[in-house]
C-alpha cells in the first residue's frame, strides 16, 4: 500500500506504475485501424502481431491464437511501429482533430517511456533499421522529426532540405541512408550522415498504403484504380495494375507483393510476382476466399513469412496463410476473435451491492456473493441513477425518454423527454438536474411529476444543486459571463459569476451543507495548460486548489464517499485523497482505463472503458479481481 502526503500540484505520472493486461480472445470494440508484425526482438520466435483500433486498445496476438490486451488510451490509435528490440511500440494517438500524440511503450513492463505532441496530424511513423531513432512524418512543410528513440529527444539535422509531407520513411541496415514518399509524387533518397538529398524519382502521386518490398528494390503505393509497381532505385514504374480497393499486404523483406482484393462478392488473395528485379509478373490468385457477413468488412492487414493477420471495421481480427488454393477450392477467413462479453455500461451503488447496466439488462451483484440477479430489463439506454429501491434510466448525447423503473412491481414509466441531446442527469433527493445539449440546465421534480428550465446559456458542462436554491454551473469561460463556474438562484433565476480562474470547469461534486462543491477545471498558466482538481465553499465563497497535473485531461471525473475524494485525473488511474488525514493512494488500473467508481463500506468498484469492472479493497491499491460479464449474464473473472 502506497501513501503519501498530497502536495499542492501532483505531479502527473507519464506511465503507468501499475499495469497489468488481460488473455482472451475478444475483439476491438470499434474498428481495427492497423495491425503490425514483430519481425525482430525476442517476440519473433513467437509469430507475433500486435492490433490497434479505435479503442485505444494495444492486443498482442500469439501463434496460439490468443491475444494479450491493454488499452493505453482512451483516443483511436491510428497508426503503430514496433522497434527491433521487439519490446517497444511507438503509437500515434489522436482524436482526429487538436490532439495528436506520440507514445512510446514498453510492452514486456506496459509502461509508457515518454509521449511528445504535436501541433499537425502524423503522416508516417517508423523506426529505422537499428532502432536508434523514430521517424516522424507531419502535415508541415517540414515534414518529418527525429527522434531519439530511447528517450524521444528531437534529433537534428539528420536530413537539411525540408522535404515536405511525407507517408513513408524506411532506413537502410545501416541507417545511414533513409528513402521517402511523398503523396506530391516523389521517391527521394537522402543521406543520414551529412543530411543531404542523394537522389530524387517522379512518381505517381497520391498514393495510398505506400511500401517497399524485396529488400527495398520494389515501391508499391495504391490509386483510385489500382496499384503502381515502381522499380525504386531507378523511379520507373514497373507495372500497374487494375484491382478494386486493394489492400496490400507485404514486408520489405518479401521477395512478391501480395494484396487482397473484394469484388464485393468474394475476398481474392493475389500475388504479384518478381521476376528478375526489374519487372514484376501479372497479377494471380492465390486463392479466393468466402466473403464474411455483409456488415462486416476487412479494413487492414500484414503479412510476416506465411502468415496473413486482417483487422476487421467491427474490430474482429482474422487469420489466413499465403498458401495457394486451386480456383475451384474456396477458404474461409479464421477467426481469431470473439464477443465473448455483454459490455457493462454503468454502474450504480445499491446499498451493500450494485446495479450493473447492459444493453439489455440491469443486474445486481456484489463481490462478496458474486451472485448475479437480474432485476429489470433495458432498452438500449446506457446510464442509470440509483433513486430509492428503483432506478431512473437514461442516455447520454441521446433525447430518449427518462424512465422511471419500479423494481418490485417490475414496470416502467417515463418520466420527461429530453428536448435536446442529455449531456447529463444528476440526482439530489427528489430532484433530477439535466443538462441538454450543453446549454440548458432544468429541474425535474420526481414528486410533483413537474419540469421547469433553470438557465439558457453557451458551452456549458455540468450542474449540481448545492441546496434547493441554489444552482451552480461548470461552463466555457469563453461563453458569457466569461466564467468557468457560475451561481443560479432557482427561485430569481440570478446569474452571478463565481471569481474563478480557468478556460473550463466540468465534473461537479457536492455534499450539501457539509464539504461545498468540487470540481475540475483546466487552466493555463503562462502559455502552460493545468487540469486542477478544486473545491469551493458556497458559504465563504472561497476555493483552492487540491491538486493538479501539468497537462489537459478533458475527460477527468471526481466520486465523493464520506472523507475521500476519488478521481482518475492523469487518465491512467484511480486516486483516491482522504480530506481529513491529506492523505492519496494510487490504485493499481486494470487491462482498460478507468471510466467510473462507486463504492460502499467495503468495496470499491471501478467500471472500465472496455466494460469491465475492477473490485478493490478501498485501503488496498491492488485489483482484487476483474469481472466480465458473459453474454450468457455471469461472472467471468480475470
Amino acid at each position: 500500500m502506497k501513501k503519501t502526503f498530497v502536495l499542492i500540484f501532483w505531479t502527473f505520472f507519464t506511465f503507468s506504475l501499475f499495469s497489468q493486461s488481460h488473455i482472451s480472445m475478444q475483439s476491438h470494440q470499434d474498428s481495427v485501424t492497423t495491425v503490425c508484425g514483430l519481425e525482430n526482438g525476442p517476440f519473433a520466435t513467437e509469430n507475433s502481431f500486435v492490433s490497434a483500433g479505435q479503442d485505444g486498445f494495444l492486443i498482442r496476438w500469439t501463434e496460439d491464437g490468443a491475444g494479450e490486451h491493454y488499452q493505453i488510451s482512451d483516443l483511436e490509435i491510428r497508426m503503430i511501429a514496433r522497434a527491433p528490440n521487439g519490446t517497444d511500440i511507438a503509437v500515434y494517438e489522436t482524436d482526429g482533430g487538436l490532439m495528436n500524440r506520440l507514445s512510446v511503450w514498453n510492452w514486456k513492463t506496459l509502461t509508457r517511456k515518454y509521449a511528445r505532441r504535436f501541433s499537425n496530424a502524423i503522416t508516417s511513423l517508423s523506426y529505422t533499421e537499428k532502432g536508434t531513432f523514430i521517424v516522424v512524418g507531419t502535415a508541415t512543410v517540414n515534414g518529418v522529426v527525429f527522434l531519439n528513440a530511447s528517450t524521444g529527444s528531437v534529433v537534428s539535422g539528420k536530413i537539411r532540405e525540408a522535404p515536405g509531407i511525407i507517408s513513408m520513411a524506411v532506413s537502410s541496415s545501416t541507417e545511414n541512408t533513409m528513402v521517402t514518399y511523398s503523396p506530391s509524387g516523389t521517391l527521394t533518397y537522402y543521406n543520414l550522415r551529412n543530411g543531404q538529398q542523394s537522389a530524387k524519382f517522379d512518381v505517381s502521386f497520391g498514393l495510398e498504403q505506400p511500401v517497399l518490398f524485396n529488400n527495398n528494390v520494389f515501391f508499391a503505393g495504391v490509386t483510385n484504380d489500382g496499384i503502381s509497381v515502381v522499380q525504386a532505385t531507378t523511379g520507373k514504374e514497373a507495372l500497374f495494375v487494375s484491382a478494386k480497393s486493394p489492400l496490400l499486404l507485404c514486408s520489405r523483406f518479401d521477395r512478391d507483393l501480395y494484396y487482397l482484393e473484394f469484388d464485393g462478392k468474394i475476398y481474392s488473395l493475389k500475388v504479384l510476382e518478381n521476376l528478375d528485379n526489374n519487372t514484376v509478373a501479372a497479377p494471380k490468385t492465390v486463392k479466393n476466399i468466402s466473403r464474411l457477413s455483409a456488415s462486416e468488412a476487412i479494413v487492414c492487414g500484414t503479412k510476416a513469412g506465411n502468415e496473413i493477420v486482417l483487422g476487421s471495421k467491427s474490430g474482429q481480427i482474422y487469420k489466413i496463410t499465403a498458401d495457394a488454393l486451386p480456383e475451384n477450392k474456396m477458404a474461409s477467413f479464421y477467426p481469431l476473435t470473439d464477443n465473448m462479453y455483454d459490455k457493462i455500461f454503468d454502474i450504480s451503488q445499491a446499498g451493500e451491492s450494485f446495479y450493473f447496466l447492459t444493453r439489455n439488462s440491469v443486474f445486481k451483484s456484489s463481490y462478496d456473493n458474486s451472485l448475479v440477479e437480474k432485476v429489470a430489463s433495458n432498452s438500449n439506454q446506457t446510464n442509470m441513477i440509483t433513486y430509492n429501491d428503483n432506478l431512473i434510466l437514461w442516455s447520454k448525447n441521446s433525447r430518449n425518454a427518462v424512465q422511471l423503473v419500479n423494481i418490485e412491481s417490475q414496470t416502467v414509466s417515463n418520466l420527461f423527454v429530453p428536448e435536446k441531446k442529455l449531456q447529463s442527469l444528476r440526482l439530489f433527493g427528489n430532484t433530477l438536474i439535466s443538462l441538454e445539449g450543453n446549454s440548458s440546465v432544468k429541474k425535474y421534480d420526481l414528486t410533483g411529476r413537474n419540469i421547469e428550465k433553470l438557465y439558457e446559456g453557451a458551452g456549458l458542462q455540468d450542474a449540481v444543486l448545492y441546496d434547493e436554491n441554489m444552482l451552480y454551473i461548470a461552463k466555457s469561460a469563453a461563453t458569457n459571463p466569461p466564467s468557468p463556474f457560475i451561481f443560479v438562484d432557482t427561485v430569481t433565476k440570478e446569474v452571478v459569476p463565481i471569481d474563478m480562474k480557468g478556460n473550463v470547469a466540468y465534473s461537479l461534486n457536492c455534499e450539501a451543507g457539509s464539504r461545498g462543491i468540487y470540481g475540475i477545471r483546466v487552466a493555463e498558466y503562462s502559455g502552460n495548460s493545468k487540469t486542477e482538481l478544486f473545491t469551493f465553499n458556497p458559504e465563504t465563497k472561497n476555493s483552492s486548489i487540491i491538486f493538479s497535473i501539468n497537462d489537459e485531461d478533458p475527460n477527468a471525473f471526481i466520486k465523493l464517499y464520506q472523507n475521500f475524494i476519488y478521481t482518475n485525473i492523469g487518465k491512467d488511474q484511480i486516486m483516491s485523497y482522504n480530506s481529513q488525514t491529506r492523505r492519496q493512494l494510487h490504485f493499481k488500473r486494470s487491462a482498460s482505463l478507468p471510466l467510473k467508481i462507486e463504492r460502499n463500506s467495503d468495496r470499491l468498484v471501478i467500471l472500465n472503458r472496455d466494460g469491465s469492472i475492477s473490485w478493490y479493497n478501498p485501503s488496498l491499491a491492488s485489483v482484487i479481481v476483474d469481472w466480465y460479464m458473459t453474454t450468457e449474464g455471469q461472472w467471468y473473472e480475470f
